[in-house]
C-alpha cells in the first residue's frame, strides 16, 4: 500500500548540513511505498546553493521513481533563494 511522507526540511539548508539531507532523501526515494513526500519547508530560514542543488536532484530523483513531490509552506526566504538561482520552477516551489 503507497501512501504520504512527511519532511521536515531543516532551518539551514546550507553546506553544512546537506550529507545528512542527501541521507535522508536517498532513504525517501528507496522507500519501495512512498508515492508521495511531502516538503515542509515552513522553518527554512537560510538556504544556499548547496541545498538548494541537493533539492534539485533530489526532485530529479523522485521524477525518476514516479513519486510526487509537494510543498506544505515553503518559507519565504528559501522561495527566494530558489528564485534567485532559478530553480523555482523546477522544484515545484511558487
Amino acid at each position: 500500500m503507497a501512501h504520504s511522507v512527511d519532511f521536515n526540511l531543516p532551518e539551514n539548508m546550507t553546506i553544512a548540513n546537506i550529507h545528512s539531507m542527501h541521507e535522508e532523501f536517498e532513504a525517501l526515494v528507496d522507500k519501495q511505498d512512498c508515492d508521495e513526500v511531502v516538503l515542509k519547508g515552513e522553518g527554512v530560514v537560510r538556504a544556499d546553493t548547496a541545498g538548494l542543488q541537493l533539492l534539485v536532484a533530489f526532485v530529479q530523483a523522485t521524477k525518476e521513481r514516479q513519486i510526487n513531490v509537494t510543498w506544505d509552506h515553503p518559507s519565504e526566504k528559501l522561495c527566494k533563494a530558489a528564485e534567485i538561482l532559478g530553480v523555482a520552477s523546477y522544484i515545484g516551489i511558487h
